[in-house]
């Protein structure tokens, strides 16, 4: 698991690399296509990794499990209980610390009891899903493309600004808990 962890972020330092250069110029793309283009060279050159929910690792497996045992002890709901291996999988493809979309959930919604959007456990204004699963992978793709990497501060000032210390505080302290 840390040795794909490993890959990830060094792909994450690279796409920001990237990200930084492309932004000195007229271009100024977001950080899904540039992701999508880094992907598609790994792709090309043999190197891209693989995800899905049937490929986490022990290591991956275990946090999951451990992510889904936590959310049934908080009450969440069943159904976002479900995708605990989303959660890994995509915290470990953005780069993003593994307990933070669940520490959101816990924070915005409950648990995913309370949604003021369909299927938005993250109170992402403004925001509808599809499903869990969309939603699950659009939280760390967003927090992801603020570039802080795991500047848990930092994400979270600028994804709740107005939350302030005692949001922050919030969160960390649910991460804690995991």
């Amino acid at each position: 698991m840390l040795e794909g962890l490993l890959e990830v972020r060094t792909r994450i330092a690279e796409i920001e690399a990237g990200l930084s250069t492309l932004r000195r110029g007229a271009a100024d793309p977001d950080f899904r296509s540039l992701v999508e283009s880094a992907l598609a060279v790994s792709a090309a050159e043999g190197t891209a990794p693989s995800y899905g929910s049937n490929l986490l690792s022990s290591d991956g497996n275990a946090m999951a499990d451990r992510l889904r045992n936590y959310m049934r002890s908080r009450l969440f709901n069943p159904e976002l209980a479900e995708h605990a291996a989303d959660f890994v999988e995509a915290a470990a493809r953005y780069g993003v610390d593994w307990r933070l979309g669940v520490a959101l959930a816990t924070v915005e919604s409950s648990g995913g009891k309370q949604c003021f959007r369909p299927y938005n456990p993250f109170g992402i204004m403004g925001r509808s899903f599809s499903s869990w699963r969309e939603a699950v992978w659009e939280v760390n793709r967003l927090v992801a493309s603020y570039g802080f990497g795991n500047d848990l501060r930092a994400i979270l000032h600028k994804y709740n600004p107005s939350g302030g210390e005692a949001y922050i505080n919030k969160v960390l302290s649910e991460m804690s808990r995991i």
